[in-house]
């Protein structure tokens, strides 16, 4: 594409020596730089952009995009803010394809991923062509095109958004990390809507404190990026959501547009009735926990919006048995059990491990670890949620990266009361614990989920919790129970 069809809507501050050249790709890793790229000189954070600048017009780079005029011998474009100039230059790049598709986003602390694959199965009801964008990467027709960051990097998101609309799709459901709206990976994507699920204490180490993690959130929600707002009404934030567009809420303690009564839940799911705009619907759901319901509510609510028939929205509900990394339990022998979630919050942690203690029998087991950047006060917090709701702790690894394991162990351990096995080695501590169960215990492996690997030491090593189980207990196959 030539550099001017790129500019389009672009402000650029100063051009140098500047030629309309055609461009082959965009980049903004100067490894990956080829001849006739663009580059988006992003300054890094033990290194200055110029060092990259460098190298990338080593490699071929024929256009600069920087915040700083370098010196440099090649076309440069100096912006204010390279990060938003990189998602829209993706866009161009990639048609706008955007804009051709229905964008729903949804956005919160907990609750995200589990709403898209809820949302993705009334779709599919309506006979609606959907697609996933999230934490366990980009689905179509149960077809995997991508799994990395939740919210992937402007170029690599454009792209997909061109290959979801040259195979027909029609509606992508999109997790929107504060990560990704904070670094404006999102920045001129328009959406028909955005649920809002809840806040809680997450990624304090990036913002520093709620005030500034919730302003991200709210802020985006609050922007004209959107037709529609589907809002939890018990979160005490979103009283903070501005009244410049409809919103509808949803909850069970506050005044809500939908509601439920008459909630009945076991470990093989839940059943209940919801009103709706004053429309009454019975609901069958595999997937256990109020915190379900509470999943559940947002997704009804918004396909209300959508004018989805309420016999098409029952069905999707009904027809999802699980979850991918969300609550599936494995049956063993003696009513055992394993229950793995993707549960790595104090508020996760209370949800799962909460429901779970209503039904065990026997003794909870609880494995997990907290990853590397994860503040001290939030693996205080897991540690004590896990101590007042299981039986016995194994604390092993869960992203650590480069941070001691034994740090991390003491901060988790700081207020358990619980007897404690420490593994680091998380396939090890899975067998640890599997060797563990008596007669209905239950087995529960938090903080991983579908993951396929573990950050050890700037290396991914792969690990998956399913695969973990399936090599211990040296099975070929075993059936999720239908509940996620």
């Amino acid at each position: 594409m030539e550099l001017n069809s790129l500019l389009n809507g672009i402000k650029v501050i100063s051009k140098i020596d500047y030629k309309n050249v055609d461009i082959n790709n965009l980049c903004h890793n100067s490894k990956e730089v080829k001849n006739n790229d663009l580059f988006f000189c992003i300054n890094g954070t033990n290194c200055s952009g110029e060092v990259y600048a460098n190298e990338a017009i080593k490699n071929g780079a024929a256009v600069i995009v920087t915040e700083h005029r370098l010196n440099i011998n090649v076309t440069q474009l100096v912006v204010s803010d390279v990060r938003m100039v990189m998602a829209k230059m993706a866009k161009n790049f990639y048609d706008n394809a955007c804009d051709k598709l229905k964008i729903i986003m949804v956005t919160g602390t907990n609750g995200k991923t589990s709403i898209t694959y809820v949302l993705q199965s009334i779709f599919n009801a309506a006979g609606i062509k959907c697609a996933i964008i999230g934490t366990n990467g980009i689905f179509y027709d149960n077809n995997q095109l991508y799994y990395g960051l939740t919210t992937p990097d402007p170029i690599d998101l454009h792209y997909y958004f061109k290959q979801l609309l040259n195979l027909k799709v029609e509606v992508v459901i999109m997790e929107a990390s504060a990560h990704a709206i904070y670094l404006n990976k999102l920045y001129g994507i328009k959406g028909e809507a955005i649920i809002f699920t809840n806040l809680t204490n997450e990624h304090l180490d990036f913002f520093g404190d709620m005030e500034h993690y919730s302003k991200v959130k709210l802020d985006y929600i609050n922007s004209q990026n959107f037709k529609l707002v589907v809002a939890n009404a018990d979160s005490e934030y979103s009283n903070k959501i501005l009244a410049n567009k409809p919103v509808l809420f949803y909850g069970l303690n506050n005044p809500a547009h939908t509601f439920a009564v008459n909630i009945k839940h076991s470990l093989n799911g839940s059943n209940y009735f919801v009103n709706c705009l004053d429309d009454i619907l019975e609901i069958k759901s595999n997937l256990t926990g109020l915190y379900n319901v509470y999943n559940v509510m947002a997704c009804i609510t918004l396909c209300y919006a959508l004018e989805i028939k309420p016999e098409i929205i029952c069905l999707g509900i009904k027809n999802l048995k699980n979850i991918p990394g969300r609550f599936n339990v494995v049956n063993l022998e003696n009513n055992n059990k394993i229950i793995i979630d993707f549960a790595h919050t104090p508020d996760g942690f209370l949800n799962v491990l909460g429901e779970i203690k209503k039904y065990c029998k026997g003794k909870i087991i609880t494995l997990f670890g907290c990853v590397g950047y994860s503040d001290v006060i939030k693996r205080n917090e897991m540690g004590k949620i896990a101590s007042d709701n299981s039986n016995e702790i194994i604390i092993t690894s869960d992203n650590p990266n480069f941070e001691d394991f034994n740090k991390i162990a003491t901060d988790i351990k700081k207020y358990v009361t619980v007897p404690v096995t420490e593994n680091a080695d998380r396939f090890s501590a899975i067998e640890i614990g599997i060797n563990k169960l008596n007669k209905n215990d239950i087995l529960v492996l938090l903080g991983k989920g579908a993951e396929t690997s573990n950050l050890i030491k700037g290396k991914k090593i792969e690990h998956n919790d399913f695969n973990a189980v399936k090599q211990i207990l040296n099975i070929n196959n075993f059936s999720i129970k239908e509940n996620a």
